[in-house]
């Protein structure tokens, strides 16, 4: 019996989880303004950015976006300068939300008297702070769009801008539309074009369609929860849809559904399938949050020659306990996923968390890496956000004067060679007895 309890014990028992240290740690190269300095990141090839929302009192060139580039040497240098976001009007709120890629960095410009918000759109440069500021993004005449930027995105060459409101208001009331859409925008050699607009139809009441987007080159995924979560204050909206929807672009030059997941049995009580999407051309994690609970789930869609299907869930080992933000951040390379949870918990540890997940050789997804600065974070904020380019994954390090953290910035880790990396059995398999009858026929008796 003894014998027996070792072996079950063994084979039970979850195999460490390896973790990988930080290649660098990024910064700002001047003291910064922003309570939330750090708290939005972007990386694409040799640039990465760092920043956080500011408000406009006075109008002018309002923000700082701290950008490190690449050098030959193996180095992160930051550029002296931080760029600004120039022409902000008083009243307005720069840098809320920032999408990068390519040559192309995208900053929002909200307005909360009931306006139009519009997008700030930046080219790559060599001199001054890395990036010279082209113009706007804003929405068609004839309709005012307060929350347009409410969701930005880019594949370095089209842009996409939704309407969902995802702004952080305070006490003003969310501006909740009936039908709203996702623009499209791309580059030409006279400057930005408008292409036209995706929108789902209206009789779905799509009601929070573009409250996530994800874009690579010829597809783009959108995120249509039923519902986003309120703040107290605030009345909870529902719509009719719980979808995430997928285009890609046909061999006409013309956006088609490639795809509409749905959310499986199990989690179709939770309102938030679709609050945060993140994508490779095989591979779609989707945050499901329950938005009238804490609970979250991440939930995956693998491409298959039938299309997308359902291909499981992201849970974390038993020494991590998701919480609420489980999935707040998530991220994509090379068939793998990463996932950040601010509100994690570890044992004694600071509250945060940031993994990636990997198929195991079961076909399951398994935790296979553990993401570990070794430099202080600001408490319940590692992991709120993420982005990743290739093996290259940069994690926002929001600034906190009170915990030591100034003036922030962002930490940087490369991911081993996907072959390299080893998703574990996490648990024992099943096996199903056969119902085959194994005892040979009885022989019959000569008389």
């Amino acid at each position: 019996m003894l014998a027996l309890s070792v072996v079950l014990s063994s084979a039970l028992s979850v195999p460490p989880i390896p973790s990988i240290t930080q290649t660098a740690v990024l910064d700002a190269p001047s003291p910064t303004v922003s309570p939330t300095f750090g708290i939005l990141v972007g990386i694409s090839g040799s640039r990465i950015v760092a920043t956080g929302a500011d408000p406009s009192k006075s109008g002018g060139a309002v923000g700082q976006i701290a950008t490190f580039e690449f050098q030959p040497t193996g180095e992160w240098k930051p550029f002296r300068e931080m760029q600004a976001v120039e022409q902000v009007l008083p009243g307005e709120m720069a840098l809320g939300r920032i999408a990068l890629g390519g040559s192309v960095l995208l900053a929002s410009i909200e307005r909360r008297d009931g306006s139009s918000s519009s997008v700030a759109t930046f080219r790559s440069d060599e001199t001054n702070s890395g990036w010279k500021q082209e113009g706007r993004l804003i929405a068609p005449a004839g309709a005012a769009e307060p929350a347009f930027g409410g969701v930005l995105a880019t594949d370095g060459v089209i842009v996409g801008v939704s309407t969902v409101d995802m702004r952080v208001l305070g006490e003003l009331p969310r501006t909740v539309q009936v039908s709203p859409k996702v623009f499209l925008f791309d580059h030409t050699a006279t400057g930005w074009n408008g292409m036209g607009y995706l929108q789902r139809e209206a009789e779905k009441q799509p009601t929070f369609f573009g409250a996530s987007l994800a874009m690579i080159p010829g597809q783009v995924v959108i995120g249509c929860p039923k519902a986003i979560p309120a703040a107290p204050h605030q009345k909870l909206v529902t719509g009719g849809d719980s979808v995430v929807v997928v285009y890609r672009l046909n061999a006409q030059g013309q956006w088609a559904i490639d795809g509409e997941l749905m959310p499986p049995p199990e989690r179709r009580d939770y309102l938030g399938f679709g609050t945060v999407v993140a994508a490779d051309t095989s591979v779609i994690a989707v945050r499901s949050a329950q938005v009238t609970g804490p609970g979250a789930a991440v939930l995956v869609y693998r491409r298959t020659e039938s299309g997308w299907v359902y291909d499981g869930e992201l849970v974390p080992t038993i020494d991590v306990t998701s919480g609420a933000g489980w999935g707040i951040a998530l991220g994509v390379s090379d068939g793998q996923i990463l996932v950040g949870d601010p509100t994690a918990l570890r044992g004694d540890q600071t509250p945060g968390y940031v993994g990636l997940f990997a198929r195991n050789a079961r076909g399951e997804w398994a935790e296979s890496l553990r993401l570990t600065p070794t430099v202080p974070v600001t408490a319940a904020r590692w992991g709120v956000a993420l982005r990743v380019d290739g093996r290259r994954v940069v994690v926002a390090r929001p600034q906190n004067e009170r915990e030591g953290i100034t003036p922030g910035g962002a930490i940087l880790f490369t991911l081993p060679v996907a072959s390299e990396i080893v998703a574990p059995i996490t648990k024992p398999g099943t096996t199903e007895a056969s119902g085959t009858p194994l005892l040979a026929p009885t022989a019959t008796q000569p008389k």
